[in-house]
């Protein structure tokens, strides 16, 4: 299967993650827990498979727009020190990633008549991330990269039909820990935290948001209406985005004195 034989590399992640939290944390000097959440800009470019568009040559992907969301992203975050310039960070975060396509697909199967459709779909996500971090620890300017696994828990899809735009008829659907989606996704993430606050981070996603492997509906039976969750028609649908993001100093762990490290200087 092409999921698999994708995420096989990527898998590693976990090895480095676990062993990480096993192993660094006794070397740290100073260790801090910090909760935050992000704003999230998403990009995609979606693209039919090549068997698809030879059946149906008439159906495209018209446009792929910017999704952003503020809501529902909550990360803890517990930082390991080394010294002032160097450390690293691992925790747990929840977050809502997806994406957002207008496409042109057939109105029933064997047909190259088209139908308007814009389809949004987005996934909450429970993640692992671990990030080493280099920089002035007690200024709170540093940079930092890392990887995060991810656990697909909730899948859902809105789409309009006949129309490009969100007006007209209106289909919700979603699905607890489905298979619309791989049910781990990969990724690598680099930013920055400034020192009045502001955290730029950039993420991108090593395998396909959806699983082309995912049938349904009747879309082997000719005449048959065409069911646009089938999603084999995808040979391509990466995501990857930018994001701004805060963290709140939660407690002290180890140090006498705490330095604020965060957007508000909640311990001054």
């Amino acid at each position: 299967m092409r999921l698999k034989s994708k995420t096989m590399k990527p898998r590693s992640l976990i090895f480095i993650i676990f062993t990480s939290l096993l192993i660094i944390p006794t070397k740290a000097q100073k260790i801090y827990s910090e909760i935050g959440g992000e704003f999230i800009f998403s990009f995609s470019d979606p693209q039919f498979s090549s068997a698809f568009k030879l059946q149906y040559t008439n159906a495209e992907v018209t446009k792929s727009d910017m999704r952003f969301t503020c809501f529902f992203h909550l990360d803890e975050y517990w930082h390991m020190d080394f010294t002032n310039n160097l450390g690293l960070y691992t925790g747990i975060g929840i977050r809502n990633v997806g994406l957002i396509s207008d496409e042109k697909l057939p109105d029933f199967v064997g047909s190259n008549q088209t139908i308007d459709y814009k389809i949004i779909r987005r996934l909450y996500t429970l993640g692992v991330p671990i990030a080493f971090k280099l920089g002035s620890f007690k200024d709170n300017f540093y940079f930092y990269m890392g990887g995060e696994y991810e656990c697909a828990i909730q899948y859902k899809e809105k789409y309009w039909t006949d129309t490009q735009s969100r007006s007209g008829s209106k289909t919700k659907k979603y699905q607890w820990f489905g298979n619309q989606t791989p049910h781990f996704l990969p990724s690598v993430f680099a930013g920055i935290q400034m020192p009045h606050g502001l955290n730029l981070r950039f993420r991108y996603y090593l395998i396909d948001f959806l699983n082309p492997d995912y049938k349904t509906g009747n879309n082997d039976r000719a005449g048959a209406t065409y069911n646009i969750d089938d999603l084999s028609r995808y040979a391509k649908s990466q995501v990857f985005y930018i994001s701004l993001c805060w963290q709140f100093r939660t407690y002290r762990l180890i140090h006498s004195n705490p330095q604020v490290g965060s957007m508000v200087a909640i311990n001054k």
